[in-house]
C-alpha cells in the first residue's frame, strides 16, 4: 500500500494501477549487505534513472539521502504518455488509436541482460523481441524496401558493412569520414550511426562510437515493453526513493569550496549536503545553467568540452491505415526524419502508430517550426516515399479536421535541452572517464554521460553509472 500511495502522490496512482500486482512486491535492494555508518549526508541532483538509482543504493545502506528535481515529475528523459497530465497529451491519448504504451523519450531496450532489461525482467514485465516481429526498411532514391529488396545494390551494402562492422573502425575521425559511402547512401549512414547515437554522422567520433560498442558486455537484443509504461516501471522499482524527492527544485549555484557544499536553488533557498553528486543532463552542465564555485576541475571540464547533446525531437503520427508495411519495425534514411519506427510491431491489434525520433541538425532546424508545420513537413517527406499516402491517411480530430499527432521537443524542455550524448570528432572513452571522474572525495558525477561501460545514451548508461558513482562515495566512506 506504501508503494501505491508513493505513486499517487507524484500523480502516478492511475498508470501505476494498471501495472502488473508483482511490482508491488517483487522490489529488493540490489546492494544487500550492512549499513555504512555516516555522520554525513548525499545529496543528488536530478531524478532520472541515474539519480534514482544511486539514492536507492545509498538509501538502502543507510546514507541519508536527498533528491532535488527541477521538473515537476521524476523520470529525467523516461517520459510516458499515460503519466502526462498536460491537455495536449490528454487529447492525443484520448484520441489516439494506440493501445500501446507511447513513450516521449526511450522507448527500445538495448541488451536483454543490459542493466536496464534486467529490471524489466526481475519485474517479469512482458516484452517484445524487435527482431523476431518485425524487420527494417531503408530508404533509397526516395524508396522504402526491406534488406532483400536492396540486396545488390552496392551503396546499401556499403552502409550495412560499416554499420555492422562499427566496433572495429579505428579511425578518430568522424562516422562520415569513416564511412566514406557515396553521397546517395549518406542520408541512411547518418539514420544508422549518426541519429541513432544523438547526432549526425558528420558531428560524430568514429573512434569514440567504437570503443562504446567495444565495451559492452550485454546481447544485441532490441526489446520493447507489451504492455508498461517505462515511467511507471522505473519509478515502481525506486519507488522507496518517491518520498526523498524534491520536486520543483531547480539548482543554480554549487559552492563546494568548504567541507560542508552548499546548493542554492532558484527560489533562494539552500541545502548543504557533505557530498554531492550531480546527475543532471549533459546539456545543463555545457549550457552554464549550474554555477560551481570553484570551477569544475580541469579534467571534468575538459571532457566536458569533448561530447555534445544536441537537439531532439520524439513525434508520434496517428494513421487510419498502415501503409508502410506491418512487418516492419525500422524504416531508416529519411531526410526530414533519419528514423522512422513502427512502435505497435508486436504488441498491438493495430499498427497504425508511428514514432519518430530526429537527433542533430536536422532537430535543430525543425525546432524552429510551428508543431502543425513540423507535421507537415514530416507529412511531405512520408508522401514523397509512399506516394502520397501519408497525407492520404493520416488521422484528424473529428471536431476541427486537426492533425492527429503528438510533438515532444526535447530541446525546449528547460531541464533537460536536447536529447543524448554523444562524442564529439576527436573524443575516446577515456574522456568519458575523465568527464565521470569525481573530485575531493566530495563532488560526483553520474547520467548517461558519465557511462564508459558501453551504453552511453541508454536508461542502461544511467543506471551503471548509479553503480559507478555510489560505489566511488562508499569506498571514500569506507577508507576515507
Amino acid at each position: 500500500m506504501k508503494r501505491r500511495t508513493a505513486l499517487k502522490n507524484l500523480g502516478l496512482g492511475i498508470s501505476a494501477g494498471m501495472l502488473a500486482p508483482q511490482f508491488f512486491s517483487a522490489c529488493k535492494k540490489d546492494d544487500p549487505g550492512p549499513e555504512i555508518p555516516y555522520s554525513g549526508n548525499v545529496i543528488v541532483i536530478g531524478a532520472g534513472a541515474a539519480g534514482l538509482y544511486a539514492a536507492d543504493i545509498l538509501r538502502s545502506k543507510g546514507i541519508s539521502v536527498t533528491v532535488l528535481e527541477a521538473g515537476t515529475q521524476p523520470g529525467g528523459r523516461v517520459r510516458s504518455l499515460r503519466n502526462q497530465t498536460d491537455v495536449q497529451y490528454q487529447t492525443f491519448s484520448s484520441a489516439s488509436q494506440a493501445d500501446f504504451p507511447v513513450e516521449l523519450g526511450a522507448e527500445v531496450i538495448f541488451g536483454s541482460n543490459s542493466s536496464w532489461g534486467k529490471v524489466v525482467s526481475d519485474f517479469s514485465i512482458a516484452t517484445v523481441d524487435m527482431s523476431a516481429s518485425a524487420s527494417p526498411s531503408y530508404i533509397l532514391d526516395g524508396q522504402a524496401k526491406s534488406a532483400t529488396g536492396w540486396q545488390g545494390d552496392s551503396d546499401f551494402q556499403a552502409v550495412q558493412g560499416f554499420v555492422s562492422g562499427l566496433s572495429n573502425v579505428g579511425s578518430n575521425g568522424s562516422i562520415k569520414d569513416a564511412a566514406n559511402v557515396s553521397p546517395r547512401a549518406q542520408a541512411l549512414l547518418n539514420s544508422q550511426a549518426g541519429n541513432i547515437f544523438g547526432s549526425s554522422a558528420e558531428n560524430i567520433s568514429a573512434l569514440g562510437v567504437a570503443q562504446m560498442l567495444k565495451a559492452q558486455t550485454h546481447d544485441s537484443k532490441q526489446l520493447t515493453m507489451r504492455n508498461n509504461p517505462w515511467q511507471d516501471v522505473l519509478l515502481s522499482r525506486f519507488v522507496n526513493v518517491l518520498p526523498l524527492i524534491k520536486l520543483n527544485t531547480e539548482v543554480k549555484a554549487i559552492d563546494w569550496s568548504g567541507d560542508v557544499i552548499t546548493l542554492t536553488d532558484a527560489k533562494g533557498v539552500q541545502h548543504t549536503c557533505t557530498k554531492l553528486i550531480v546527475a543532471v543532463p549533459l546539456s545543463i552542465l555545457k549550457s552554464g545553467a549550474i554555477t560551481f564555485s570553484p570551477s569544475l576541475p580541469s579534467p571534468n571540464a575538459n571532457a566536458l568540452s569533448k561530447f555534445g547533446m544536441d537537439a531532439c525531437i520524439r513525434l508520434v503520427l496517428d494513421f487510419k491505415k498502415n501503409f508502410w508495411g506491418l512487418d516492419s519495425s525500422y524504416i531508416w534514411g529519411g531526410t526530414t526524419v533519419p528514423q522512422y519506427f513502427n512502435s505497435g510491431a508486436g504488441r498491438s491489434q493495430f499498427f497504425r502508430t508511428m514514432s519518430l525520433t530526429i537527433n542533430g541538425p536536422k532537430a535543430q532546424q525543425l525546432s524552429g517550426l510551428s508543431d502543425d508545420n513540423m507535421v507537415l513537413q514530416v507529412l511531405a517527406e512520408m508522401d514523397s516515399i509512399y506516394n502520397g499516402q501519408g497525407t492520404g491517411f493520416i488521422r484528424r480530430d473529428l471536431t476541427d479536421d486537426r492533425i492527429l499527432s503528438l510533438v515532444k521537443d526535447w530541446t525546449k524542455d528547460p531541464f533537460i535541452k536536447g536529447g543524448i550524448s554523444y562524442p564529439l570528432v576527436g573524443t575516446t572513452n577515456d574522456d568519458r572517464k575523465a568527464l565521470a571522474s569525481p573530485a575531493n572525495d566530495r563532488l560526483y558525477f553520474a547520467g548517461e554521460a558519465t557511462d564508459a561501460t558501453g551504453d552511453a545514451g541508454t536508461v542502461s548508461g544511467a543506471l551503471n553509472s548509479a553503480i559507478r558513482v555510489t560505489d566511488e562515495i562508499i569506498k571514500s566512506i569506507v577508507n576515507p
